[in-house]
């Protein structure tokens, strides 16, 4: 399989949940208060703090709300700067932000969980865009033309491209399957960037790929068949994909959070309600052509606020698939209201 990496059980057991390796590491750094669901809300009224910041993301054409805003000055006009780091691995980014590297970083809502499940303080400030929606466009598995596989079922033995072993994309495929009937330990996760799942499904390298826009497109123009919107059939009403901060961020600089929290939620509604020119701010902000950001899905029209909805079916999911005891019970003990900054509710 050349470079990719390939794992058939240690991603399933969950064993040490997703992100256990990075603890030692991040704890000291992210000891500045446990904080929680009642403490730094931000005052509001203040100038921010801080106003130059580092965001890193996993880029994909998600990120139009965010590249609105800052095309159109939103930002700037809540005091703040941002400096954009694309990084494509998630739990970077949520070690990035315990260490302080990353001021704000995007993380799902299963590392959200599985973070605060190893004692690492990350707080949920903003979704990225809105809560999810009954004809959400955003995550969606597809198979290859050549793979004959219809339906999440046919996923049984099979092998499947995923952007992390035990990300959010391989727990809600597995959940889609299960509900299927299909057997979860018998599919073959291969680690892939989002951007190399198409050539890998074209040259047969994997079955199937959870995918996201942009990428998306190229595979299904290659003959790929949706087998459906992950995040649609499990997530409705709530969001999944988050922008995240440290507690000790949050205590030290609550103006700021409210600052970073209030642009984003002015810049999804801004998005929403503009979407070719949330488009176009992509092609300079992601680096893609124009024929590429004029087919970008989001979820258009989601309710920028977060609620604990996803929190409490991600911990669910994660005790579902885990089967080491040490770990299924440090997420049945996680108050998963802990995780979200007031102000974001």
């Amino acid at each position: 399989m050349g470079g990719f990496t390939v794992n058939t059980s240690i991603a399933r057991r969950l064993g040490a949940i997703a992100l256990a390796g990075i603890v030692a590491a991040s704890l000291a750094a992210c000891s500045g208060g446990d904080g929680g669901a009642d403490a730094g809300a931000g005052e509001g009224g203040g100038e921010p703090e801080k106003a130059s910041l580092t965001v890193a993301i996993n880029p994909s054409t998600q990120f139009a709300p965010l590249y609105y805003g800052l095309q159109e000055g939103i930002f700037e006009e809540h005091g703040l700067e941002l400096e954009i780091i694309p990084q494509t691995d998630i739990a970077a980014i949520v070690s990035g932000l315990a260490s302080g590297t990353y001021d704000v970083g995007f993380a799902t809502v299963v590392h959200a969980v599985t973070a605060n499940a190893n004692g690492i303080p990350i707080r949920a400030i903003s979704s990225i865009e809105g809560q999810i929606q009954e004809d959400d466009e955003g995550t969606l598995t597809i198979a290859s033309a050549e793979s004959g596989i219809t339906d999440f079922a046919g996923l049984e033995g099979k092998r499947v491209a995923t952007v992390g072993l035990s990300s959010h994309n391989t727990l809600t495929m597995w959940e889609l399957v299960d509900r299927a009937g299909g057997d979860t330990a018998s599919i073959e996760l291969v680690q892939l960037p989002f951007g190399q799942m198409a050539a890998a499904l074209d040259s047969g390298d994997v079955d199937a790929a959870i995918m996201q826009w942009p990428f998306a497109a190229e595979a299904l123009a290659a003959g790929g068949v949706e087998l459906g919107y992950n995040n649609r059939e499990l997530f409705e009403g709530t969001a999944t994909t988050l922008f995240n901060t440290s507690q000790s961020f949050v205590d030290q600089n609550p103006n700021t959070v409210q600052a970073f929290a209030d642009a984003m939620a002015e810049s999804i509604e801004g998005a929403s309600a503009d979407p070719e020119t949330a488009k176009t701010a992509l092609v300079d902000g992601l680096g893609i052509t124009e024929e590429q950001a004029a087919g970008a899905r989001w979820n258009i029209g989601g309710d920028p606020a977060l609620n604990v909805d996803a929190f409490e079916v991600a911990r669910d999911l994660l005790v579902k698939f885990s089967t080491d005891d040490s770990a299924k019970a440090a997420l049945e003990e996680l108050d998963v209201s802990t995780i979200v900054w007031p102000g974001a509710l």
